[in-house]
């Protein structure tokens, strides 16, 4: 676990945690990109970054009825400042190869309706909760570390700890307002507090995994609201019920199997 936090951690500073894309290789590039493909369709693909943010501000449509996602997802920020762009018009999500991470976390909610192709996945593995800060702010000696071996001076990596620590806890707060405004549940956010590993708010969810499968009896019990085309089938078939299982397995992620929301 200590690798997979430290590396988590680096990826933070560059503006996110995403998932890993092994799955499903083709389905979208690395680098995030945004297209308004018709009047009505907007697609987002590609790691979720400043960048990406800044065109979907330059490129989004008041036309715009669906949304095409393919993201392992990326920087919270930036995912929060499209959520921006996006909520409040009632847009059908199609999630055409993946939506992990942040996409999932931030996107998905704003939905009115959501709909995946056959092959596609949507992966949760947790958020900027309280937990993860607390974690953070424990684990300095790691960071330090790092920075000294960026050639920082101790000094240097010290204020470099205390402006990382400080933009952490406003993107918490920012996110937590997010969660509030459009009644995100905690288990969707695999919400934990400090010195428990528990996730509140999420019944029966699988232990000591890296990621979760969302499966649809999850996510009707965590997005109530939204309206979601059946695709627990399509699956099975594709994923849980078939030799791809095995890759899950090897990365620590599991399906969501019994786990719901709860109130």
């Amino acid at each position: 676990m200590k690798g997979i936090f430290v590396a988590c951690l680096a990826l933070f500073l560059l503006g996110g945690c995403a998932t890993s894309r092994a799955f499903n290789a083709e389905s979208s590039t690395a680098t995030g990109a945004c297209q308004q493909r018709s009047a009505e369709v907007f697609a987002i693909s590609g790691e979720i970054d400043r960048d990406l943010a800044h065109c979907v501000r330059e490129t989004f449509a008041d036309t715009t009825r669906i949304l095409a996602l393919d993201t392992t997802g990326g920087s919270v920020e930036a995912a929060l400042d499209i959520a921006a762009v996006i909520e409040g018009r009632d847009l059908t999500m199609r999630v055409e190869g993946e939506c992990n991470s942040a996409c999932a976390n931030y996107f998905l909610p704003l939905a009115r309706r959501i709909e995946l192709a056959p092959d596609a996945m949507v992966l949760l593995h947790g958020s900027v909760d309280p937990w993860t800060i607390d974690r953070w702010r424990t684990r300095q000696d790691e960071f330090l570390a790092i920075e000294a071996q960026r050639g920082q001076t101790p000094e240097q990596a010290q204020a470099a700890f205390e402006r990382f620590l400080s933009s952490a806890e406003a993107t918490a707060a920012r996110q937590a307002d997010f969660a509030q405004r459009h009644g995100v549940p905690p288990g969707w956010l695999l919400y934990r507090t400090p010195g428990s590993e528990t996730m509140e708010g999420l019944a029966h969810g699988p232990n000591n995994v890296v990621a979760i499968l969302v499966e649809e009896p999850m996510m009707r019990s965590c997005l109530p609201g939204v309206e979601i085309a059946p695709f627990q089938s399509a699956l099975q078939r594709q994923w849980t019920h078939s030799h791809r299982r095995l890759a899950l397995f090897w990365q620590r992620i599991a399906p969501s199997g019994r786990a719901v929301c709860t109130s």
